[in-house]
């Protein structure tokens, strides 16, 4: 490469000599016809690097600042590179401390707007890639930014509907830290991608429209946030260009080079830390289950979403599909913020049987999701400072597609602010009042009931403050007491006699009463159904059909283990019905695993009265790290008797009828001289329910392949394990490439 000189034909000739020359190039686009039109030519702006001007739309002219040399001549292969993908042959050299500034464009043009964008640009990155590459802000906000951290390359689009940014990222050693690169950002309204050298490396979902400002300039190898200037690139650029649109494939394999794009994004769902049989989702942290639906056939599982580049209230609803509550499939997200009531906070889902709310327009039966939106809580305040945030409303959304896509309520909010944090909606369908119902979270232990005949118009019921730690999330439903159980899954069989209301909370704390349409009556003390650290945000389907005949619920496993370097963060509980049973505390609710996980097994292994010692022994017939357990133990009268599970203490302590878990004491009585476990064994968890499902414990913990296994002991002339089953059990996810050899 050589700086081109000054003499003979001027620069501004040649740069539109090559431009043009490039642009009728035969074939100049790889697959497509010869009459395809080039996409610069609808370019907002592209920038050559002769000089810097712009050869597309308005002349948006590249002014230097500090260390900046233009016309560096690119030779060989380089210069054959530049031109095929529609440079000019020269490139500028920028050293720390220079950079190229477009404004905002002769005609503010550099200002998009809409859902739809694509930035482009190539370069040979010489400073170790810890620099801003192609930034524009608002008022410290981000506009769009290409940058890379030393360690990942980053592609951001700001959106005013999230209140942050949507992100794309990639490795650095998956890209390359030297020589030239092609790199592409592109969005078009419902993902945005990560092209590098004509291969996606990342994409996620996006909602919402591009963040409109004109406070800071478009720079090339900088960012200006609040006149603050980061100017730490260092290398050349060859070309840059920005579209108001979503090139298409063919466009950008063009402007990258290749024949067609390909695909380098990471395998997903075989990552050493993934668990693999509950579900987690594809990318980015969850929490909550929301929307908990079942119609026709699919069980609909919606969940607190949190892509990163937002505040944490403003997330979205994720979604994910399946046909046996065992197998999931994340598909597109359910619900984004919205543009003025705030983020999709927790809520609820119904199918609208008889189009209560008028907004069926096909075959298809409504579904409605009720959410609460809103802005940054309290306790998030002192960290993200704003002069005006929206308070907590009740919201609804519908979809006449099967749950596929929704559409906010043009008159929300259905409920408005009323005190605290109000929120976490869960409604549903009260037949005897003929109205829909929703308990709705006020603030501590305080709750409210509302009804409605169309899930639009809310009137209030009563106000239950509960005696005991019940709070958030609440869910309410009906069961029979003491059904009979099935032989082979420990799960009811659906007998209605007996009936009682549950009131459950957040926290696992829950009361059974009754309920008479308006009001809920307590007949029980505080319980929890849970006594395990890793249990929150419960929720229970709505709408499974009477022949089903199950309350089934799902957990978040809250604040699990987060390791580094995983795309994911935390998980939730494996499904489980739910029933009443009667106990020497009363009425008490049980939870067991849904009888579908039996899909799941695979080779089972059985021992009667396996040996026992002070020593745990391990159980080398099995093979994997993957089971599901039931075991009938007689404890004895002193010492332990149970299991190591992945180095985790499962064990009896009949001096003090409990069971320890994963480091925590729970009670559990010794029923007939025996206790019955059944253990779901997991990468990152222990799920443990004792005597019918009249205790449950979920757990988390750190995956560490040493301790996996299953060990059996018996402390101090403990007690006896009378009967041990272990079935090995299969992933939820599909099989891996490296396992399959494609």
């Amino acid at each position: 490469m050589k700086k081109h000189g000054s003499k003979g034909m001027g620069l501004e000739m040649i740069r539109k000599m090559v431009v043009l020359s490039v642009l009728m190039i035969p074939g100049f686009i790889p697959g497509v016809c010869v009459s395809a039109p080039s996409p610069l030519t609808d370019a907002v702006a592209v920038w050559n690097m002769a000089d810097g001007k712009d050869s597309a739309g308005k002349d948006s002219v590249l002014k230097t600042q500090g260390d900046v040399q233009f016309a560096v001549q690119l030779e060989g292969k380089e210069r054959e590179a530049s031109l095929k993908r529609g440079g000019d042959g020269f490139a500028v050299r920028i050293k720390p401390g220079g950079y190229l500034s477009a404004g905002q464009g002769v005609e503010g043009e550099l200002n998009l707007g809409g859902k739809a964008m694509t930035m482009l640009i190539r370069l040979n990155h010489e400073g170790g890639w810890i620099s801003p590459v192609m930034t524009k802000h608002e008022g410290g906000n981000v506009v769009y930014k290409i940058f890379g951290t030393g360690h990942e390359l980053l592609g951001e689009i700001g959106c005013p509907e999230v209140d942050g940014f949507h992100r794309v990222r990639a490795w650095m050693n998956d890209v390359g830290r030297t020589g030239w690169h092609d790199v592409i950002v592109r969005a078009d309204g419902r993902k945005q991608q990560l092209i590098v050298d004509g291969s996606v490396i990342d994409e996620d979902p996006v909602s919402g429209t591009i963040r409109k400002g004109n406070e800071e300039p478009l720079l090339l190898g900088a960012e200006t946030i609040k006149d603050k200037t980061n100017a730490s690139f260092k290398g050349l650029i060859d070309h840059a260009a920005l579209w108001n649109r979503a090139l298409t494939d063919e466009e950008v394999a063009s402007l990258s080079g290749v024949e067609r794009l390909g695909d380098r994004q990471p395998e997903y769902y075989h990552e050493p830390c993934r668990p693999q049989f509950h579900f987690t989702a594809r990318k980015h942290w969850i929490n909550d289950p929301n929307g908990l639906v079942f119609y026709k056939g699919t069980w609909h599982l919606f969940f607190q979403h949190w892509p990163p580049g937002r505040p944490p209230a403003y997330k979205d609803w994720g979604h994910a599909v399946s046909t046996d509550l065992v197998q999931w499939t994340q598909i597109e997200p359910g619900l984004v913020p919205e543009p003025v009531l705030g983020g999709c906070w927790s809520g609820s889902a119904v199918v609208d049987w008889e189009n209560t709310a008028g907004f069926q327009s096909g075959k298809e039966k409504t579904i409605i999701a009720i959410l609460t939106n809103g802005g940054i809580p309290a306790f998030e305040k002192k960290n993200w400072v704003r002069a005006e945030e929206p308070k907590c409303t009740q919201c609804i959304a519908y979809s006449t597609d099967a749950g596929r896509t929704f559409t906010y309520y043009d008159k929300n909010p259905v409920v408005p602010h009323m005190v605290g944090e109000n929120r976490d909606p869960k409604v549903f369908w009260h037949a005897p009042t003929k109205k829909w119902i929703m308990p709705l979270y006020l603030k501590a232990t305080d709750y409210r009931l509302l009804s409605s005949p169309d899930l639009k118009t809310w009137s209030q019921l009563a106000d239950l403050h509960i005696q005991g730690w019940v709070t958030e999330c609440p869910d309410m439903f009906e069961l029979p007491v003491d059904p009979p159980l099935s032989k082979d899954s420990g799960v009811a069989s659906g007998d209605r006699k007996a009936m009682k209301w549950v009131f459950l909370g957040g926290n696992g704390g829950y009361l059974v009463g009754t309920f008479d349409g308006k009001t809920f009556t307590p007949e029980t003390k505080v319980q929890m159904a849970d006594l395990g650290k890793n249990f929150y945000g419960s929720q229970t389907w709505s709408d499974v059909p009477a022949a089903d005949g199950r309350r089934i619920q799902i957990a978040w496993m809250a604040v699990g283990p987060q390791s580094a370097m995983m795309p994911f963060t935390q998980q939730l509980s494996f499904p489980c019905e739910l029933t009443l049973r009667t106990s020497s505390n009363g009425v008490q609710l049980c939870r067991w695993p849904v009888r579908e996980i039996e899909t799941l097994r695979g080779k089972h292994h059985s021992w009667k009265k396996p040996e026992c010692a002070a020593t745990p022994r391990k159980l080398t017939e099995l093979s994997g790290d993957l089971y599901d357990i039931t075991a009938e133990i007689e404890p004895g009268t002193q010492g332990e008797t149970g299991f190591l599970v992945n180095g985790e203490k499962v064990v009896y302590r009949p001096a003090e009828n409990k069971l320890a878990v994963c480091g925590k004491d729970v009670p559990l009585a010794v029923k007939d001289g025996k206790i019955q476990l059944r253990i779901l064994v997991d990468w990152t968890s222990i799920e443990v329910f004792g005597n019918e499902g009249r205790l449950s414990v979920t757990s988390c913990l750190n995956r560490e392949p040493a301790k996996a296994g299953i060990q059996v002991l018996s402390t101090d002339g403990g007690g006896v394990i009378r009967s041990l089953d272990v079935w090995e059990l299969k992933s939820i996810w599909p099989e891996s490439k490296a396992s399959t050899g494609k």
